[in-house]
């Protein structure tokens, strides 16, 4: 049976990498010929994998298409949503996927408990209304419920990743001497994992000379994202920036973060500044302090045409709407695993570097690791030399119904 989400395939030989993917990254095509309405009702089903960033762009472009006014609480409740995702989907990496390479079971306990409060935190947002709906009005959020949500999520990140409150190791642990004084006196898988990447001279591992995704002009975008099919269909597969690959990622929205900052001054956007700067999201998104950002915005650039950018989980989400006589007649989504495993990019450039500094053998672990640090979206597929074929399963399974929980 087809999976639906398609798959990358990594291939590693002693000297080179090779990413395909089988990714159905032209299904937005099927919404061409429907209404607004049907488009909003079939998008969540295919788009499910980050279903509310989905939900967020498409809601934004079709509003600016459309020229209605997008109301501002509207726009704040639908970046409190797609945060309330990101976290969830950090939560699952952390959690089920990071106890691997520690050798120990996955903490399946806690990441119910995790998503049952994201579904709490999610429904007091809403307080019933269709917020992710293009011109939604804004309802009255319960605060008090969603609150208390973010407190108990806060309160469970505080025994199972950081052994203090989230704002506390925000302001704790910001350089590589505290990271890993924080890593060798705390008991939580992700302090243990810091403490063996540290502690193996892994901290480096992957660096590349790939560069982060600028801020992108909605204009420069729609050209390569217009209504000509061949130009769309080859960016939105393969896209590069100035005529180069670059990475949109937690590590890119968290490079000015003390942290980050002072662990890619020695060791680039390798692996522990990758894995620092998922765990800073986490603590951002908790503690008292916001994530810095506009909501999920859009452009219109002529009638009838909306672009917007939202910042997913694990990158920069784009949607791309022309809107005709109340029907769709293109729609272009460009998520950030294209640019993230372009085969030039920064998961095929780092892994030419563990290559490199490691040698292919007994690899297949170090190259896991450093593939879910930059976190696709999608099963993978890695083929090693001496190897039997890998299928590990990256966590999909919570999105294999159709949007049931966001």
């Amino acid at each position: 049976m087809t999976d639906p989400a398609g798959k990358l395939h990594i291939t590693l030989d002693a000297a080179a990498v090779t990413i395909t993917s089988t990714r159905p990254v032209r299904a937005a095509k099927v919404f061409v010929g429907r209404d607004v309405a049907d488009t909003v009702r079939l998008l969540p089903v295919l788009f499910n994998i980050c279903g509310t960033a989905q939900s967020a762009a498409a809601a934004a472009a079709i509003e600016q298409a459309l020229g209605l006014a997008a109301d501002h609480r509207i726009a704040e409740l639908r970046q409190q949503l797609v945060d309330t995702e990101t976290l969830r989907e950090h939560l699952w990496r952390i959690l089920l996927d990071w106890p691997k390479f520690l050798g120990s079971d996955p903490d399946a306990a806690a990441m119910t408990q995790a998503m049952r409060l994201t579904i709490t935190r999610r429904t007091a947002l809403t307080a019933g209304s269709a917020a992710l709906a293009p011109g939604a009005s804004a309802a009255a959020p319960d605060q008090p419920a969603a609150g208390q949500a973010r407190e108990d999520l806060a309160a469970l990140c505080t025994e199972r990743l950081f052994g203090v409150t989230p704002a506390a190791w925000r302001t704790r642990v910001d350089r590589l001497d505290t990271l890993a004084a924080w890593a060798a006196s705390t008991d939580t898988v992700a302090a243990r994992l810091v403490r063996q990447v540290i502690a193996a001279g892994q901290a480096g591992y992957g660096q590349c000379a790939v560069s982060a995704l600028p801020d992108l002009n909605a204009a420069d975008l729609d050209r390569h994202l217009g209504d000509d099919a061949a130009t769309t269909d080859d960016f939105v597969a393969r896209p590069v920036w100035a005529a180069q690959p670059r990475e949109t990622s937690p590590l890119t929205r968290q490079q000015d973060q003390p942290l980050v900052r002072n662990l890619a001054t020695d060791f680039d956007n390798g692996l522990l500044p990758r894995l620092a700067a998922q765990l800073t999201e986490v603590a951002r998104l908790l503690s008292d302090t916001p994530v810095p950002g506009a909501p999920p915005t859009a452009a219109a650039l002529a009638p009838g045409l909306g672009l917007s950018q939202v910042q997913a989980a694990r990158g920069l989400l784009v949607h791309r709407v022309h809107i005709r006589d109340g029907r769709i007649i293109a729609y272009a989504i460009l998520a950030p695993t294209e640019w993230n495993f372009h085969p030039r990019g920064v998961v095929a450039a780092g892994l030419r570097q563990i290559l490199r500094q490691h040698g292919v053998d007994h690899i297949a672990p170090l190259v896991r690791l450093f593939i879910a640090a930059v976190d696709p979206c999608v099963d993978y597929a890695l083929d090693l030399p001496g190897s039997e074929r890998s299928l590990p399963n990256l966590g999909d399974a919570r999105n294999a119904g159709p949007n049931s929980e966001f």
